[in-house]
């Protein structure tokens, strides 16, 4: 029996950040074996499923070189992951973009929670925002008061209110549950349809046509 040398390759996707919003400008969608990505990487294959990983500009020539594809010089960071059922939800699940439409008036509510310095590092494409005043900035511990992790509440002006709602909602006595989970919803800026199509599907996968890769930026 001849051996089938053949590594299984699975689905990657490059999203380059706007340095402006911190959310995906443009993407790649390539395969590749997934051991020569945790290699690239210096990580264990089990580790690649689930996880985001900031590029520095040598992984990004060693995954450029790897799909013999120039890659292109790009100011704001570079991540790497695997696709998700999420990302065929049929409306805009804001996670990613919440920058972009807060400013453009259509979430008025995010919540972030990590690690401090991480985080605030993470979210200063806010900053001008929160000091202009066009977007009110909270930060605090975690209501549990999880070890080393905060909570950053950004809310538009005049739905401040959303912030004290969202920590009770948390502060609720019992498990969590769907009317939890609907009303955690509305907070956000979803619509009442949205959130009940959520709580109708998220715990299954969708069964989609795969998505278009977008364009690499000129």
């Amino acid at each position: 029996m001849i051996a089938n040398n053949l590594m299984a390759t699975e689905t990657f996707i490059l999203k380059f950040l706007s340095p402006e919003t911190g959310c995906s400008a443009h993407e790649l969608k390539f395969e590749a074996e997934v051991e020569a990505i945790a290699r690239l990487l210096v990580v264990d294959v089990d580790d690649l499923t689930g996880a985001i990983y900031y590029l520095d500009s040598n992984e990004r020539m060693a995954i450029g070189q790897l799909l013999g594809l120039p890659l292109p010089n790009w100011d704001g960071d570079v991540q790497i992951d695997r696709p998700h059922w999420i990302d065929r939800v049929p409306y805009l699940v804001h996670t990613g973009f919440e920058l972009p439409l807060m400013l453009d008036g259509r979430k008025p509510l995010s919540v972030f929670c990590d690690e401090k310095d991480w985080l605030l590092e993470r979210l200063s494409c806010f900053r001008p925002h929160v000091e202009d005043c066009r977007i009110i900035g909270i930060t605090q511990e975690r209501a549990d008061k999880s070890d080393g992790l905060i909570e950053v509440f950004f809310a538009l002006p005049g739905e401040e209110w959303r912030i004290e709602a969202y920590i009770e909602l948390e502060r609720m006595p019992g498990p969590w549950n769907n009317d939890k989970e609907h009303r955690q919803g509305l907070l956000l800026g979803y619509t009442e349809q949205q959130c009940d199509w959520w709580i109708a599907n998220r715990k299954r996968p969708i069964i989609a046509p795969e998505l278009p890769a977008t364009q690499l930026p000129a």
